[in-house]
């Protein structure tokens, strides 16, 4: 066994109640610590060794001569690229798959959602109106995933469940049983166009970033509704306001977004049928415990020299 971290840095912003739940877990754990912010974190980065963090602070990392972790308390790690001065030694991991249970669930209120007409439903209430009309079923129709992750292949097999066909999209040619047919990045105008939901799960890289603009959203038939719950910036915000202001496709649902928080301003507040939630899908309770947990168990063996559980590829940027 490799010597025993002595003492561990936390930067996870300035929520008391996220500090205390960390605390409370890593005094529990026996663990030395102490929390650093923006302003401080540069005076002690030569000698951080471990550094679990939530959104990555925007800084040179080359003074971080002893850091062997960068652990994060989140799946995406969009925020830590380009990692300037990151040594490459540096291991970086991630909480993927803490949240995907919750993540599938979301998705499946959306679907639903839109399938049986809630958004009509609501409107009429909030106008005091009796109009019946009819809503649709989900088995039969076509479930289009881009991402067949942690998050992606959970809602796979519960749509599937449900009766729908699944596409998945993915750059790698793996064996996916849990989807129908399987795409390429290659096959991207051939997938979208005979989809009746497309599912967006992936994460934010140099390779998704803006990979659904105008053009894709395009070759969605005109019924089709389009979901996002991974990142924000892998879809074109104004080109889906527009598609929807213009009728081209039925609707969507978007938990993440480009800005967050969305502004006020932001013309997609009023966008008819589309559903707004503020990046929640995977904000559960005990998302903190999870998160340390995982950390604590990936802090256990990067000590013992073994392989992180959620150990971060850098080519591939998640």
């Amino acid at each position: 066994m490799t010597r025993r971290i002595d003492h561990i840095h936390v930067h996870i912003g300035h929520d008391e109640q996220i500090r205390a739940e960390v605390a409370g877990y890593l005094q529990a754990a026996e663990r030395s610590f102490e929390f650093v912010d923006e302003h401080t974190i540069e005076k002690v980065l030569p000698n951080i060794e471990v550094l679990l963090s939530g959104i990555a602070p925007r800084i040179d990392w080359a003074p971080a001569k002893r850091l062997r972790l960068l652990h994060f308390m989140g799946a995406g790690i969009d925020h830590l690229w380009p990692a300037t001065g990151l040594d490459p030694k540096v291991v970086i991991a991630n909480a993927r798959g803490i949240h995907g249970l919750e993540m599938r669930d979301h998705t499946l209120v959306m679907l639903l959602a839109f399938e049986r007409e809630l958004p009509m439903a609501l409107e009429q209430q909030r106008q005091r109106r009796w109009v019946p009309f009819l809503g649709g079923s989900l088995s039969g129709k076509t479930l289009g995933l881009i991402g067949l992750g942690e998050v992606g292949l959970p809602i796979a097999r519960a749509a599937r469940a449900l009766g729908m066909r699944v596409f998945g999209l993915r750059n790698r040619p793996l064996p996916t049983p849990e989807v129908d047919s399987l795409f390429s990045l290659n096959d991207l105008f051939q997938f979208l166009s005979s989809l009746d939901y497309l599912v967006v799960t992936a994460p934010l890289t140099s390779k998704t970033r803006g990979m659904i603009g105008s053009k894709e959203i395009a070759q969605l038939p005109p019924h089709a509704v389009v979901i996002v719950i991974s990142r924000g910036g892998i879809i074109d915000e104004t080109a889906l306001d527009a598609a929807l202001r213009e009728e081209r496709i039925r609707g969507a649902a978007l938990d993440v977004f480009a800005t967050e928080p969305l502004p006020a301003s932001s013309n997609l507040w009023s966008t008819p049928n589309l559903l707004i939630t503020p990046h929640i899908s995977g904000w559960v309770p005990g998302y903190v415990s999870r998160g340390v947990s995982l950390f604590l168990t990936n802090l256990r063996r990067l000590e013992d020299s073994e392989r992180l559980l959620t150990e971060v590829d850098r080519e591939r940027e998640y």
